[in-house]
């Protein structure tokens, strides 16, 4: 029997964010996890100048409905949380989402302090304090 490649949505902070930064992040997890035969799915996309005929809400939707469809079809989330004093709603709406769906969800929080949120530990498979910590629990859950 053929295994399909397992698939992994990434969330992170987006909102005021470094293009560069974004997509550079994004690279790098995805270079590792490919490395392992496991696919990123990135809800990340560049807005262009040509969209601002809709309305705030019509985007919204749009947004978050495509994440939603590609959290959906994930066989597990990483989630970055290591920015301090960062406001992480999409994060923090993505992952109870995938809570819900139960799809294993692996945080990594950096020294934020972030690992004693009570809502994020009652939610998350695992939070670790780094990216190499979570994605070696990432591969071991993906591998069961």
């Amino acid at each position: 029997m053929v295994m399909s490649m397992r698939r992994v949505y990434f969330a992170r902070a987006m909102d005021g964010i470094a293009t560069d930064w974004i997509r550079g992040q994004a690279l790098e997890i995805e270079e590792i996890l490919a490395a392992f035969g496991i696919q990123m799915l990135d809800p990340y996309r560049e807005e262009t100048e040509g969209e601002t005929g809709e309305s705030l809400g019509d985007r919204a939707r749009e947004i978050v409905e495509r994440d939603l469809a590609l959290l959906r079809n994930s066989d597990a989330m990483l989630m970055d949380c290591s920015i301090a004093e960062h406001n992480y709603i999409g994060c923090i709406c993505e992952l109870v989402y995938a809570y819900l769906w139960k799809i294993p969800i692996v945080v990594f929080v950096g020294d934020t302090g972030n690992e004693k949120r009570i809502w994020l530990q009652y939610h998350a498979s695992h939070v670790c304090k780094n990216r190499d910590e979570a994605i070696t629990k990432l591969i071991q859950i993906l591998e069961n």
